[in-house]
């Protein structure tokens, strides 16, 4: 029987490729009241469209800049607190919330919690790699 070379890997060994996210700053037209002719007014906004998973969110940079967002992740990490984990994600990706729902649902129609908290994390590594 042939013997393995020390430190060979078997097929098995090998990890899944994982796609890494791709983040690309934009600037976005939000809504900003109305003018004097009752037509809606436009401000520019910075942000970063991240693909995560496969998933492309637009993430506003004063998202990011959220006092309230500090205690979400807080509890998520310090507490273990799960349920802080949809007001997380609502906070980053705003009108995108349903879609990333969408894309994460099982064949039972449900978001698992693994699959949900794993997004946030990704998301936050996408946004700031080097923590």
């Amino acid at each position: 029987m042939p013997t393995k070379p020390a430190g060979a890997k078997a097929p098995q060994d090998h990890q899944p490729k994982t796609e890494k996210p791709k983040v690309e700053t934009v600037e976005v037209d939000l809504p900003d009241g109305f003018d004097e002719d009752d037509n809606p007014k436009y401000r520019k906004a910075s942000a970063r469209r991240v693909t995560v998973s496969g998933v492309e969110v637009t993430v506003l940079e004063e998202a990011l800049n959220d006092f309230e967002l500090l205690d979400d992740i807080r509890a998520a990490q310090d507490l273990n607190d799960g349920s802080r984990m949809p007001s997380l994600l609502r906070r980053l990706v705003g009108n995108d919330y349903s879609k990333v729902l969408d894309a994460l649902r099982g064949p039972n129609g449900r978001v698992t919690v693994e699959a949900g908290s794993q997004f946030v994390w990704d998301l936050f590594k996408a946004l700031n790699p080097n923590s």
